[in-house]
């Protein structure tokens, strides 16, 4: 079974939630830790992206369960783009059980992250 933690327009009854509807599983409010920098991919229309970090700020979202999730991650990879990447990360329930999941962060190139980080 296949885990993803959505944030920003993935989310239930946000923009790009078209990406997700369809897709049978279990949708269960959750949290998990990290920084949120707003990106600018279309014109005037900002997304939120995730730096995750275990130290970072409490970030909401829902975690979508669901074996449908091994079979169509190739087209979420697509859809999410360049300025994102798919990893893992630790993801808590509103019972405060933790859990691991997918999740897309922020893509940042290796000389920006330092300029930016150290």
């Amino acid at each position: 079974m296949d885990k993803l933690f959505v944030y920003g327009s993935l989310m239930p009854n946000n923009k790009n939630f078209f990406i997700l509807k369809n897709i049978l599983g279990c949708w269960q409010k959750a949290f998990t830790f990290g920084f949120v920098r707003k990106i600018k991919l279309e014109k005037d229309i900002e997304y939120d992206a995730i730096i995750s970090d275990s130290k970072g700020k409490k970030i909401n979202g829902y975690l979508l369960t669901s074996y449908i999730l091994k079979n169509i991650w190739k087209k979420i990879d697509y859809f999410e783009g360049q300025h994102y990447f798919r990893t893992k990360t630790d993801v808590y329930l509103k019972n405060k059980k933790k859990t691991e999941a997918h999740i897309y962060c922020l893509q940042i190139p290796k000389v920006k992250l330092k300029r930016h980080f150290v």
